[in-house]
């Protein structure tokens, strides 16, 4: 009976750090605090295109006996050109800080918004290709989609929730005066105008 070998017995899977309850770890593991800490564990070298940067994953994945026509497994293998953790792998980087995975998504998406770019060339190249690939992975999109809703409550619940400060409802809730607007103390706040440099 022959033993049945995988096709591709050298692909490898990123490995997301969970704790107890299943949720992703944000905190960078110890080798990444070691790097992290330690300006001398960090790449200095000039960032490299793109082209050269795939080929070389391209020869990775093919030495180790991956799939080198499964793009994400090759991405995987991309060396990031940029930042404190500059000449590691994508895939060692998702397994080693999604906290810092989601600083730069939301950093990049906050650049695509406001039409601004702090990364130029070969650098910017390098945190496109990543964030491409770290949003592939249901894992860190669902992170994203939880931290946005989480924000989102923060926001309304923050607004409702404050004081008013001042007169005779100053202990009272901006959401308990408009939830008890039949009171017209609503309607008294409502046609107040407020001027700059004024708390009214």
């Amino acid at each position: 009976m022959h033993k049945k070998v995988a096709p591709y017995p050298g692909k490898i899977s990123v490995v997301f750090r969970k704790g107890p309850l299943g949720y992703l770890l944000q905190d960078p593991s110890k080798e990444a605090r070691r790097i992290k800490n330690d300006p001398k564990r960090q790449h200095k070298s000039a960032p490299v295109r793109e082209d050269v940067v795939r080929q070389n994953a391209l020869t990775v994945v093919y030495q180790r006996g991956g799939d080198a026509s499964d793009m994400k497994e090759v991405q995987g293998q991309y060396i990031l050109q940029f930042g404190k953790y500059k000449g590691k792998s994508f895939w060692w980087l998702l397994g080693n800080d999604v906290g810092y995975t989601m600083c730069l998504i939301k950093d990049l998406q906050k650049q695509e918004a406001a039409e601004t770019s702090v990364e130029e060339g070969h650098s910017k190249e390098s945190l496109h290709s990543f964030v491409q690939y770290a949003l592939s992975f249901a894992e860190i999109k669902t992170l994203l989609n939880y931290e946005a809703s989480r924000v989102s409550v923060a926001a309304e619940a923050s607004e409702d929730d404050q004081l008013v400060g001042v007169g005779s409802r100053a202990k009272s809730t901006w959401k308990e005066i408009w939830d008890g607007r039949g009171d017209s103390y609503a309607d008294f706040i409502m046609r107040k105008s407020c001027s700059q440099g004024t708390d009214a």
